[in-house]
C-alpha cells in the first residue's frame, strides 16, 4: 500500500491516510521566518541607526513593514507575485547592505568596511535563504505551456 498506512492499535487495525509532502508548504514556511528575522534583525538593530542616521533608520523601518506585508500575504497562500515580492524585498535589503559596506550610501558612509557586523552577517544570512527558497517556490509553482501543432 503505497497511499495509506496500517497503524495496529489494541484490538483493532485502523487505516490511517499518510500525509503527502508538499515542498511549497514547506518553503512558504521558510520564508515566513526568514522575512520575520530579517525584520528582528533590523529591529534589533533600530535604535542605535534611527539616532546616527534617520534616513536609514526610516528605510528599516520600511524594510520590517515591507517584511511583514509580505509575510501576512505568504500566510494566506504563494503566488508568484508573492515569492517575487519576498526575493526582492530581500535582494534589494542585502544589495543596499553590500553598498554600505564597500562604498557607502550617501547618508551613511561610516559603515565603509564594516564587514563584521554580527547583525549584520545574520541578516544576509536570512535574507540569502528566503532568496533561495523563495526562486524555488517559483520554480514550482511554474506552469508549462505546450504548444502542439495541429494539421487540418
Amino acid at each position: 500500500m503505497t497511499d495509506e498506512a496500517i497503524q495496529v492499535r489494541p484490538g483493532r487495525a485502523v487505516r490511517v491516510g499518510v500525509v503527502p509532502y508538499e515542498p511549497e508548504a514547506a518553503l512558504r514556511i521558510v520564508v515566513l521566518l526568514g522575512l520575520l528575522g530579517v525584520a528582528l534583525v533590523h529591529l534589533l538593530d533600530l535604535s542605535g541607526t534611527i539616532t546616527s542616521s534617520p534616513v536609514q533608520g526610516t528605510l528599516y523601518l520600511f524594510l520590517i513593514a515591507g517584511c511583514l506585508v509580505t509575510d501576512s500575504l505568504l500566510l494566506h497562500g504563494t503566488s508568484l507575485t508573492r515569492w517575487l515580492m519576498a526575493a526582492i524585498l530581500v535582494t534589494a535589503t542585502a544589495s543596499a547592505y553590500v553598498l554600505t559596506r564597500t562604498v557607502g550610501l550617501p547618508f551613511d558612509h561610516s559603515d565603509i568596511g564594516n564587514w563584521g557586523d554580527s547583525l549584520g552577517i545574520a541578516a544576509l544570512f536570512l535574507e540569502g535563504v528566503v532568496v533561495i527558497a523563495a526562486c524555488y517556490g517559483m520554480w514550482l509553482g511554474r506552469t508549462i505551456t505546450t504548444f502542439s501543432s495541429s494539421r487540418a
